[in-house]
This record gives structure tokens, C-alpha cells and sequence, in this order.
């Protein structure tokens, strides 16, 4: 073999190796384009799987602070209807309050009087007591005692029976309740108990005890 062919030869294996190089550095760099495509695609989605999971966090929390502001809202009102109809309630209070002087000057209250007298003794069912009114009515109150004690022993004699109603002293404190319009104090059982029935005290129990009635009076 000449020179020529050894040479041409020797091109040909040069240019075989120059197209497998070219051809595997092709492939390489096709290879590689597509992981990098893969890769971005991946990249892609994942940055949109974030996106999504943080709108969706984002969503459910404006959700959430929406429903939190709703039942603020709604409890709000709430509070401010119950504000509203305890300040109605306590006007109807304090204007039935109002007119308790005017009871005590009327041409009934001697006779409310020695009932609330029989009421407070039954009550109290003690046969020793002593009974005190209010500031300026000592007088009312005396005059009351003698009914009222009829009444408490002829209760007296059909529940607690002879012995009780002849041992009942029921005495006159002439010593006036620190405050009240009307109504008395009766204290028994050697000054340990005292039952409070003015027509305050009175008014007050009316009051708790007929709440519902009020409030459905006043707000159905």
C-alpha cells in the first residue's frame, strides 16, 4: 500500500471519527435539551402546585376571618338586643318603682300594710317576734299590729296548734329600716332572722319571677 492510499485511508478514519464525535455530541446535547425540558416542566409544575396551595391557604383563611366576622357580627347584635331590652325592662322597673310613694298615700295602703305584716309573720312561722317599718310609718304599723296578729294566730291555731298561738309575742320596734317606702322588717328565732317584706322587696320578686311574661309582654 502507497503513500496515497495510506493516507486517504487514514482521512477517512479521521472524518468516521469527526461524524461519530458530532453524532454522539448531537445526542448528548439532545439528550440534554430533553432532561432540561423534563426538569423545567417539573419546576414548572411544582412552582404551580405552590402557587395553587398557597391561594388555596390564603382562600380558606379569608374564608375562615369572613366566618369569624359574620359570627362577631351577629353576636354583636345579639349583645346589643339583650343591652336593649335590659334597659326596656329596667325603664318598666324603674317607673313601677316610680309609684310606690303614691301607694303608701293612698286610702289602701293601711290595709296592704297589715297584710304584708300577716304575710312576713307566716312566712317567718316564729311565735316571739318584733316588727319594725319604714321611716315615718311607725304610727301605720302600730295601728297595723292588732289585725295583723289576729290573723297570724288564727293561721297559727289551724297549723302549729294551741301551745304555738299562746306563746306568740309579737312586739313593736320602734327603731325605723335604714331605707324603704313601705312594707316592715320582722325578726325572730332570738334576732338571727330577719325577713325583709317591703314593697321594694316585693317589687323586686314580681319582678324576677315574671320575667318571661315581661319579656313577652314587652318583646314578642
Amino acid at each position: 500500500m502507497n503513500d496515497a492510499e495510506i493516507n486517504s485511508q487514514i482521512t477517512q478514519m479521521v472524518q468516521f471519527i469527526h461524524q461519530e464525535a458530532a453524532e454522539k455530541a448531537a445526542e448528548i446535547r439532545l439528550k440534554a435539551e430533553e432532561e432540561f425540558n423534563i426538569e423545567k416542566l417539573r419546576m414548572v409544575e411544582a412552582e404551580k402546585q405552590k402557587i395553587r396551595a398557597e391561594y388555596e391557604r390564603k382562600e380558606k383563611q379569608v374564608e375562615v376571618q369572613k366566618r369569624i366576622a359574620q359570627s362577631n357580627t351577629v353576636r354583636l347584635g345579639r349583645l346589643e338586643a339583650l343591652k336593649k331590652r335590659d334597659e326596656e325592662m329596667q325603664k318598666v322597673l324603674a317607673e313601677a318603682a316610680s309609684k310606690l310613694p303614691g301607694i303608701t298615700s293612698g286610702s289602701t295602703y293601711p290595709g296592704l300594710l297589715e297584710s304584708l305584716i300577716v304575710e312576713a309573720l307566716v312566712q317567718l312561722a316564729e311565735p316571739k317576734v318584733t316588727v319594725k317599718g319604714v321611716s315615718g310609718q311607725g304610727s301605720m304599723v302600730q295601728k297595723a299590729l292588732p289585725g295583723a296578729v289576729a290573723k297570724f294566730k288564727d293561721w297559727a291555731s289551724k297549723t302549729h296548734g294551741a301551745s304555738f298561738v299562746s306563746a306568740i309575742d309579737v312586739s313593736f320596734d320602734s327603731v325605723p329600716l335604714d331605707a324603704g317606702i313601705g312594707g316592715v322588717e320582722v325578726t325572730g328565732f332570738g334576732g338571727k332572722i330577719s325577713l325583709l317584706n317591703t314593697l321594694q322587696s316585693r317589687l323586686m320578686l314580681a319582678y324576677e319571677t315574671r320575667l318571661p311574661q315581661l319579656r313577652a309582654a314587652l318583646f314578642a
